[in-house]
């Protein structure tokens, strides 16, 4: 997170600062993202970068934060809408994350972030973003429908579900495949895991 300094700020430098360090991690992964190229872009010395976070992970940390505070909000939203189905739920959030990536930077962005997490499993998080979407999820999710025995079993299907949603919106903003297909694809394996895969003998 920042340091107090930053928050001292005026809005609008802070919002410069900010849209400068989305430019550029969104331009590239993680790893070769420059310090050098967030502050020429913000018109602020390297200096000052550093007294407003210790490290390259603190910067990015804090604008996941911010993207995830927003997607938090909104999952409950739908959850609650949804009248606590999981499946139907999930579905409702692909799409708005999906419609979210319709700005060429947040989409960028978010793919680099993810991307590193998925693929490469390179990790400049604490925990992964799905973990959030759970915790302010998981008590507005109506269970009463669902084989399962306790909070963990409902954890252990929700990382499931966020694993397949994230590859899927990967998969899209990475041009592997259409929006369409990826949809499609998500519907199948929600359908899979709402059902199972075992033959009943």
């Amino acid at each position: 997170m920042p340091t107090e300094s930053f928050y001292k700020l005026d809005k609008e430098k802070r919002q410069k600062i900010l849209e400068a360090m989305k430019k550029e991690f969104s331009r590239v992964p993680f790893h070769e993202a420059s310090i050098n190229k967030i502050v020429e872009e913000a018109g602020i010395s390297k200096g000052s970068f550093w007294v407003y976070f210790k490290s390259k992970e603190e910067a990015i940390e804090y604008l996941i934060e911010i993207h995830l505070e927003k997607e938090r909000k909104k999952s409950k939203e739908i959850f609650l809408k949804n009248k606590g189905d999981l499946f139907a739920g999930y579905l409702e959030i692909y799409d708005y994350l999906q419609k979210c990536r319709i700005n060429k930077i947040e989409k960028n962005l978010m793919t680099n972030i993810f991307k590193n997490l998925i693929i490469n499993g390179d990790k400049c998080i604490p925990k992964e973003p799905g973990d959030s979407l759970i915790e302010v999820t998981k008590n507005v999710v109506d269970t009463t429908n669902l084989e399962i025995e306790n909070e963990d079993d409902l954890i252990d299907l929700m990382k499931m579900l966020n694993f397949i949603m994230r590859t899927n919106l990967v998969d899209v903003s990475s041009k592997k495949v259409t929006a369409e297909i990826a949809r499609s694809r998500f519907v199948r394996q929600i359908e899979i895991l709402k059902n199972g895969i075992l033959k009943e003998r």
